[in-house]
């Protein structure tokens, strides 16, 4: 039996499998070079026949793409400071809002409102208001 774990098996044949693929794509990249270069030759030719359409695509990717995208960033740099300040005062009055309601319940917990005090809210809520008399132009004559 070998005691040598599996591992140590496979490297061998990893690192020949490696090599005769890196000897393989170097061979056939030259032979790709040797058989491309002679269509270089038209390269230019070809470059100059398709100017006029890639001038055209220039233009219409310049007006429908670059332009408001440019526009857009300058505007959203422009605003970033207001941004910005709503922002951190949002961030501050949601901050300040839970501060404040916990507070107002903590201090319901240390020192509840006396029995007297409630009372006198109740019975401020309980009073009836006086009507008003509505004048009419049959009394001021």
């Amino acid at each position: 039996l070998s005691t040598q774990p599996p591992i140590t098996q496979i490297i061998p044949i990893l690192r020949a499998t490696f090599s005769l693929l890196r000897t393989f794509l170097s061979q056939a990249s030259r032979v790709v070079v040797a058989l491309a270069s002679p269509l270089l030759i038209f390269v230019p030719l070809i470059s100059r026949l398709l100017a006029p359409v890639i001038l055209v695509l220039h233009i219409i990717l310049d007006a429908t793409v670059y332009t408001p995208y440019t526009i857009a960033s300058n505007v959203a740099a422009a605003l970033y400071p207001l941004y910005m300040f709503c922002g951190v005062a949002c961030i501050f009055g949601v901050i300040l809002g839970i501060l404040g309601r916990s507070l107002v319940t903590l201090s319901n917990i240390i020192a509840p409102e006396s029995p007297k005090t409630e009372s006198l809210h109740a019975g401020l809520s309980m009073r009836k208001r006086k009507r008003r008399r509505q004048s009419s132009s049959t009394e001021d004559s």
